[in-house]
């Protein structure tokens, strides 16, 4: 209580506003002694030393006797002095808070935001293809969570005008700076690997570390991890990351189809292009078509739009063998693992979202299913 008391008094707008209720108080008891009449009846008083202090002059009240003038010069240099004061905490409040916005150290007041967590040369490509998506929705708003300085920020914020940019600085692995970006509001969580301070060795288990975090604070958000080393896929599985994609197997597949299979790459960079008018979109199944057949769903799309139904997905809402093991290497996790693989059980390169591409005409869609289309 004290230390709050403390805290308060030496507020500078506290104080400010103190003083102006103070001087209010004692002007109006003052010239209720030093005039008559009717400035000197009820609130009159008070009404006169708020409006000679803030310089408004209505008229409609004035002091008549030498000594009560005198007294109302006094009031308006305090009132001027103060309100000048009060004006000036008030703008220093807000430019005070847009520097540490600016500089990523303020609380961010946010809802269905996505997180992009970590910086990479990559990260741009990222931003534009969530921008090309979002900008159609309210829901546009973006917080970076990294170690930029203040004028690449700027740049990210003006090349994305139509996107809401935040900014939240500090490690990505820490609570605090995750509270900041109000990580327990947010949408979607996306972690890149944080290569742009020299941490090639430790990046993929910064986001590890970083996906253990966001899953403790709230086991439901939703995290998409990107990572380098495949050998790492097991342990990113663990900290029970919703999506995984490692950035080598993506680049390598693509060279691969550039020698095996020419063509086949330009097309798919066309399709995973958010700039293209052919990228994959997702859709909602319409109710009325939930179990009747994929051929069913094709044609609606076919006659409606003459859009390119290729496939469903569903997300998968039960916990995995990989998800009950304990985050540590045991000789009990190790002998389950050992025996769930000699049985033929996937453990850990599971998604949580399960596709199906191109599947039979007759095959009945299931409520929860979701559409991928080529508009």
């Amino acid at each position: 209580m004290r230390l709050w008391l403390k805290t308060l008094i030496s507020n500078r707008f506290f104080q400010v506003s103190a003083g102006i209720l103070i001087t209010m108080v004692i002007g109006g008891l003052v010239i209720q002694v030093l005039e008559t009449g009717e400035i000197t009846e009820g609130d009159t008083p008070f009404w006169w030393a708020i409006v000679t202090m803030t310089t408004v002059g209505y008229g409609d009240y004035s002091p008549s006797s030498p000594q009560g003038r005198l007294f109302a010069i006094i009031i308006m240099f305090i009132g001027i002095s103060l309100v000048s004061l009060l004006t000036a905490s008030i703008s220093s409040i807000f430019v005070v808070q847009n520097i540490r916005e600016g500089k990523g150290l303020e609380k961010l007041n946010l809802k269905n935001h996505i997180i992009l967590c970590g910086w990479n040369p990559s990260a741009i490509r990222v931003l534009e293809s969530i921008y090309d998506r979002i900008i159609q929705t309210k829901e546009n708003e973006v917080v970076l969570v990294n170690d930029l300085d203040e004028k690449e920020i700027a740049q990210i914020k003006n090349k994305f005008p139509k996107m809401t940019v935040y900014f939240v600085a500090g490690d990505f692995t820490h609570e605090e700076i995750l509270q900041k970006a109000n990580v327990l509001k947010s949408n979607t969580v996306v972690i890149l690997p944080n290569i742009a301070a020299g941490e090639n060795e430790l990046h993929d288990e910064k986001t590890v570390f970083a996906t253990l975090t966001i899953k403790n604070l709230d086991s439901s958000l939703r995290v998409i991890a990107y990572i380098h080393d495949r050998e790492n896929l097991t342990h990113i599985k663990r900290a029970n990351a919703d999506e995984v994609v490692v950035v080598d197997d993506m680049s390598t597949d693509l060279l691969a189809s550039h020698v095996i299979d020419p063509g086949v790459p330009q097309i798919a960079n066309q399709l995973m292009n958010s700039g293209s008018s052919y990228h994959f979109k997702r859709k909602q199944i319409p109710d009325e078509f939930v179990g009747k057949t994929f051929d069913t769903l094709f044609n609606h799309f076919r006659s409606k739009d003459g859009s390119i139904l290729i496939g469903l997905y569903a997300e998968d809402e039960n916990l995995g063998i990989g998800e009950i093991l304990s985050t540590d290497t045991s000789a009990l996790d190790e002998f389950i693992e050992r025996k769930l693989k000699e049985g033929g059980v996937p453990l850990h390169d599971q998604s949580k979202i399960h596709v199906s591409v191109n599947p039979k005409k007759n095959y009945v869609l299931q409520d929860g299913e979701h559409a991928i289309i080529i508009p």
